[in-house]
């Protein structure tokens, strides 16, 4: 992949990307500099501003931080950007654009490399020392699917995501300080499916954000509009204290998402909340257990959908699924034909009554029911023939 950028005040601001698979992974600094912003219309597919200033080009390789730009070959205007700092092997070079040289409002490169924005984008993955992000950074980006994102950001942009209605994950850094979720979330109405991930990368929480739209209905003889809301999203986007999420409100707005949504949904969002039990309260963990308990099928199919066996194992193998939920599932997958879900399932069936089978056995030994010579196997008996 190649960028364009410009340095700012405290590191590198992208101006634009260029690729082909509509993946995007900014590295975290470009030439010895943190990328601490994305320019306004970065993403979008026409770019109505431009940035003033001396900008440059260079090929990054996605994942890695510092030395992670290099062009394949020296080219013979490059410029060094480490300022010598680095060995000449590892050395990041970039060349410097002619300032009549348009390429952030470019549709291709010289070599025909495409922009990587509007319906070109699929997945992006935003450094983890980005700051800001300009106006109208992903403009209908109406195939965006799945944004990775720091917690930290400071500030973003007025129509950030106007006709991103595609994108259905986000992936959150927890970072510490202010968080910007409660600021994304009001950017997306359709439902929205959040993993919090710690520093470390280890996944903190699973969050699942119904949608919501808005009605203007006239009122002709007062002369009025009034505004009516649809779907209970916009509750779980105001489960926060200032900037901190509240884990307490989000479950206790449960009866709302039990009446308005489908079982299947409701299920999801239950599910996550029982394999990661931030904050979970005891009454609400029952809450979700006698509903999960009883939606086995639903629980079936989002394993499959998500294509997540480590899902089905978990759910069949949690205390508060019973005999009836696990038949359902079995149920399901029968249905569905699908052969690796039935192994998992009847594997943790076989485990369930071989256990069980053992806890009987124990509780006859205990009461004296058994006094282990029904365990000794009967001599057979010798069958005498005679001609």
């Amino acid at each position: 992949m190649k960028v364009v950028y410009d340095k700012v005040k405290d590191g590198v601001r992208i101006l634009r990307c260029f690729g082909y698979d509509g993946q995007v992974e900014l590295p975290d600094r470009i030439g010895g500099l943190a990328v601490t912003e994305l320019g306004p219309y970065a993403f979008s597919e026409l770019v109505r501003r431009q940035t003033p200033g001396e900008k440059y080009l260079v090929e990054v390789t996605g994942g890695q931080t510092d030395g992670a730009c290099r062009m394949t070959e020296r080219p013979d205007d490059g410029i060094r950007l480490d300022g010598g700092l680095a060995d000449e092997g590892s050395a990041c070079y970039g060349k410097a654009l002619d300032p009549g040289e348009d390429l952030v409002g470019a549709e291709a490169l010289a070599d025909g490399t495409p922009a990587l924005g509007g319906d070109a984008l699929r997945r992006v993955r935003l450094p983890g020392g980005l700051r800001k992000i300009g106006a109208y950074a992903f403009y209908n980006c109406a195939r965006l699917e799945r944004l990775e994102i720091p917690s930290s950001l400071q500030d973003l942009g007025a129509g950030l995501f106007t006709g991103c209605h595609g994108v259905e994950h986000l992936t959150l850094w927890m970072l510490p300080g202010k968080s910007c979720l409660k600021e994304v979330l009001a950017e997306f109405k359709q439902t929205l499916r959040v993993d919090c991930l710690e520093a470390d990368g280890r996944l903190k929480a699973k969050l699942l954000f119904p949608e919501y739209y808005e009605e203007s209905i006239e009122n002709t003889p007062a002369r009025i509009l009034t505004q009516e809301m649809h779907g209970c999203g916009h509750r779980y986007r105001n489960a926060f204290s200032g900037t901190q999420f509240q884990y307490l409100v989000y479950d206790k707005l449960f009866p709302h998402i039990q009446v308005q949504e489908k079982p299947e949904l409701v299920t999801e969002l239950v599910l996550g909340r029982l394999l990661y039990p931030v904050q979970l309260m005891e009454d609400r963990r029952q809450i979700y257990e006698s509903y999960a308990a009883s939606h086995g099928k639903e629980i079936f199919r989002i394993a499959k959908r998500e294509k997540d066996p480590s899902l089905l194992r978990a759910a069949a193998e949690a205390s508060w699924c019973g005999e009836a939920c696990l038949e359902a599932m079995l149920e399901a997958g029968r249905d569905a034909k699908d052969p690796q879900a039935l192994g998992i399932l009847m594997a943790v069936r076989h485990r369930r009554r071989v256990k069980q089978a053992g806890l009987g056995a124990d509780m006859d030994r205990a009461s004296g029911r058994d006094d282990g010579k029904s365990l000794a196997p009967e001599p057979k008996r010798r069958r005498r023939f005679s001609l």
